[in-house]
């Protein structure tokens, strides 16, 4: 019996030895025709390779890609491409025995397109509310999620023997969570957002941050991403790794000139309009006199902001005062964190709600309006905002 029960734990590890650490999914180009597969594995194991199909089909396609060693592991990166809108395709990476599962994005709003976002993730010293939410959110049937910074608090945190490797185990573990928002191997793609506990002030620091996300440039988070011609998200730099004002501006100016889609929003992580934070901080003011104005003369409707470890949402703003036709501003990242003591409407002229709850938005698009929940930990819809716009207008 004992030498049955060694053999089945040798057997046990000889599977494993090839699986991955985790896998974890983002775009860079186009969702309706590319997906960026991403993940960490023991180091010396070769050029990254997978094999994938659109489900259904009996053919198997070969992919190759590149790796970058991170510590003790390789990071690997494949960025499938020529895949069909709106379709499912299941994928198997070398040396694995476990199939995953993806879906493109449709490039025409057919049908309603959900996303979730939110900040201020996985907490160094409470998580349970993190992974409550990530339930809350994977029962919501996501087609991708967005995560406004702070999301495994590896900078800036008190920790004894934190340092590279101490980053490289956070980052595992929030990823191998974010792993289950899926369903029978369904992968959900993310779109990570910088926010100031994801990297450091230190010069010339390789950060891990920028090693095992991908974006369009590298060592650059703010980006836009078009999702057909219903959808541009506008992901901006708080001040991070990149100046507010400046290049990041200049970029945000043409970038928002050149959107034409029903729907444009931006999402960043310190908020113009913070629901504890001090008003006049000094990144808040920044972004205030920088970036509001362009918000306001492009006619985003919506921003989502996080940091203060809070659920607001605004007035619709314009020309620093309360205007039926400006932007409002939602946010205040709480995803799993400690909630703080929140300013009241009362208080701040600004806010039209708040409160020191933990909340993520739920966003659904249809050819007829934007929809866009709060909800708690248990699904509860605690506010919503919603904008009327019909795609044949």
């Amino acid at each position: 019996m004992v030498v049955f029960r060694i053999l089945l734990c040798l057997l046990a590890l000889s599977l494993e030895a090839g699986e991955p650490i985790v896998v974890y999914l983002t775009w860079i180009e186009d969702p309706a025709s590319t997906m960026m597969v991403q993940w960490q594995a023991s180091r010396g194991e070769g050029m990254p390779q997978l094999t994938y199909q659109l489900k259904g089909e009996t053919a198997w396609n070969v992919a190759k890609g590149q790796s970058q060693a991170v510590e003790n592991i390789d990071v690997h990166r494949i960025h499938l491409q020529g895949l069909r809108e709106g379709s499912e395709y299941v994928f198997k990476i070398q040396k694995s025995t476990k199939q995953y599962r993806f879906q493109t994005m449709p490039k025409k709003l057919t049908r309603p397109v959900k996303m979730a976002i939110g900040g201020d993730a996985y907490y160094t010293s409470a998580t349970e509310a993190f992974h409550r939410m990530n339930r809350m959110i994977a029962h919501c049937m996501p087609d991708f999620v967005v995560i406004g910074g702070d999301l495994a608090y590896t900078n800036g945190t008190k920790h004894w023997f934190k340092n590279r490797q101490w980053e490289l185990k956070r980052w595992q573990e929030f990823l191998r969570d974010l792993q289950g928002l899926g369903q029978d191997g369904k992968l959900i793609p993310m779109l990570p957002i910088v926010g100031n506990h994801d990297v450091s002030k230190a010069k010339n620091k390789l950060e891990l941050f920028y090693e095992i996300f991908t974006f369009p440039e590298a060592n650059k988070a703010y980006r836009s991403l078009d999702f057909g011609d219903y959808l541009s998200l506008v992901m901006l730099d708080t001040g991070h790794t990149w100046p507010i004002g400046g290049d990041q501006t200049a970029w945000l100016e043409k970038t928002l000139q050149e959107k034409s889609s029903a729907y444009v929003f931006a999402a960043y992580h310190i908020a113009a309009y913070p629901s504890y934070y001090p008003y006049m901080g000094e990144e808040e003011v920044k972004i205030r006199k920088n970036w509001v104005p362009l918000f306001e003369k492009y006619g985003v409707p919506f921003v989502f902001e996080q940091h203060n470890h809070a659920f607001k949402r605004t007035h619709p703003l314009k020309e620093g005062k309360v205007d039926p036709s400006g932007v409002t501003y939602l946010g205040d990242g709480s995803w799993g964190v400690p909630t703080r003591k929140v300013k009241s409407p009362e208080e701040l002229w600004y806010l039209a709600k708040s409160a020191s709850i933990n909340s993520c938005y739920i966003v659904t698009l249809t050819e007829e309006k934007c929809l866009i929940e709060a909800k708690n930990l248990e699904g509860t819809v605690i506010d919503q905002v919603e904008k009327t716009l019909s795609l044949s207008q």
